[in-house]
């Protein structure tokens, strides 16, 4: 072996514990602790784990690291998880822990669970997000949550998913939660949780997802920093004859809401003026009136929002003489309308696009119709949405077909915006493989009377 080649070998040395380690190895190895650390704090807690087989000085410095994230899915066997959990806790030494995550099955745990809750708070945890199940009896389980968690100084973002009775304590204060999501929880009473929802006094970001309100007749949530608000009950079950919850939110400052389910719980607003952006969509089997009244009574709400995002089925009620109670939305700029294709004539349409007398943007997500009744008629609305004669500038419509029914919808669209700049078309895949087809009705449109001279046609 000539000298060339055993210059291009690394040279292998050994370790404190005896094992082998290349040059580029030992140069690691002898990196400071404190450096050692913040590399290993950009890995993923399982590979960060994994380099404790490297050396004796390697074991724990795992420990230490910032962020730390367990899941059952992370490591292959329940009580592998465990024991990562429990030396990063006890062996960590004097480090604080910014972001703690855990998914875990509870079993017969539920003490120990509570244990390592209560050590990242004594962390000065800042981030921490807890999944649990696999409860023997989940409307049984006694408190998972320490005390000491609901009076942190420190925590910022609070995650719970927590299929189970949700105790509060005697005494809750997140002087610095900002953010607060909620999944699957089953409030226990009235009073503990008014209690939690007014002990967040900087709350910004509220997620509420499935929560059970069965247990509470009355609660208020009072957050004035409140930025934005998520609730999605789609999944949510109540038994028969249960009405619900009355949840009254108050937020002079909220920007952004949405709301997905059923309105099995009767949700009031006040003082959204700040309103920008909201999201409506319910998800019902049945019309009840009662529920379509809850319905109208958050559109009344969102009167002065800029941005609506709205499931359009909803107009279709059996309660229609609802629709006279539609509120003016003087404010709304853009309005998007989501699920089945929307059939341009229908009431309920008609009747918010007049109450939108701003209106400059119309989105149809899921494309449009137009009912045979009307498709051989003149073509005018009626009646006359004042937003087409003066504000609208932009229509879209989404999952385009290109059938005849469509064709005549967007013929009235065209014929009835007076002042529109712009109607962007996008077809549906099956129409996309057609491009003769597609030639074709880009020419109808091209050729059809339109209110305003100027329209640009974009069929794409």
């Amino acid at each position: 072996m000539n000298a060339r080649s055993q210059m291009g070998k690394p040279k292998k040395q050994k370790l404190d514990g005896g094992e082998e380690m290349n040059e580029g190895c030992k140069s690691l190895s002898n990196l400071p602790d404190a450096l050692i650390g913040k590399i290993l704090g950009l890995l993923p807690t399982k590979e960060a784990i994994r380099t404790s087989i490297l050396s004796k000085r390697w074991e724990y410095l795992w420990t230490s690291v910032p962020n730390l994230d367990f899941t059952q899915a992370m490591l292959d066997k329940r009580t592998s998880l465990v024991n990562a959990v429990e030396r990063a806790l006890l062996l960590r030494g004097p480090a604080d822990i910014k972001r703690f995550s855990l998914s875990f099955p509870v079993l017969s745990d539920a003490s120990r669970v509570r244990s390592w809750i209560s050590a990242t708070v004594r962390r000065n945890v800042e981030v921490l997000s807890i999944c649990l199940y696999g409860f023997k009896e989940p409307l049984k389980e006694p408190n998972l949550l320490p005390c000491s968690l609901f009076t942190s100084s420190t925590l910022k973002e609070l995650e719970l998913d927590l299929p189970c009775i949700f105790k509060v304590p005697c005494t809750v204060c997140f002087s610095s939660l900002r953010s607060l999501t909620l999944t699957l929880l089953v409030f226990s009473d009235d009073c503990s949780t008014q209690k939690l929802f007014s002990g967040c006094p900087v709350l910004e970001e509220l997620t509420l997802q499935d929560c059970n309100w069965a247990n509470l007749k009355f609660v208020s949530i009072c957050a004035p920093k409140l930025l934005t608000l998520s609730i999605n009950e789609m999944d949510l079950q109540y038994p028969r004859g249960s009405d619900g919850c009355q949840i009254m939110v108050f937020s002079g400052s909220l920007k952004d809401l949405s709301y997905v389910g059923r309105f099995q719980n009767d949700y009031c607003f006040y003082n959204l003026s700040s309103l920008t952006e909201a999201y409506i969509c319910h998800n019902a089997t049945k019309s009840l009136r009662h529920l379509i009244y809850r319905f109208y009574k958050l559109l009344t709400a969102l009167s002065s929002v800029r941005n609506l995002t709205i499931c359009h089925t909803f107009f279709e009620t059996n309660a229609p003489e609802l629709l006279d109670y539609m509120p003016l939305f003087n404010d709304l700029t853009t309005l998007i309308l989501e699920s089945s294709p929307v059939d341009i004539r229908s009431k309920g349409l008609l009747r918010i696009l007049q109450n939108c007398p701003c209106l400059q943007t119309l989105i149809f997500c899921e494309g449009i119709s137009l009912s045979s009744d009307y498709a051989k008629d003149d073509g005018v609305l009626e009646p006359w949405p004042p937003c087409f004669l003066a504000s609208l500038q932009l229509i879209k419509v989404n999952t385009f077909y290109g059938d005849l029914e469509e064709i005549h919808a967007l013929e009235v669209l065209l014929k009835n915006a007076k002042v529109l700049e712009k109607m962007s078309i996008t077809c549906s895949n099956n129409f996309q493989g057609a491009p003769e087809k597609k030639r074709d009705v880009n020419k109808q449109l091209s050729d059809v009377p339109k209110g305003s001279e100027s329209c640009e046609i974009v069929l794409g």
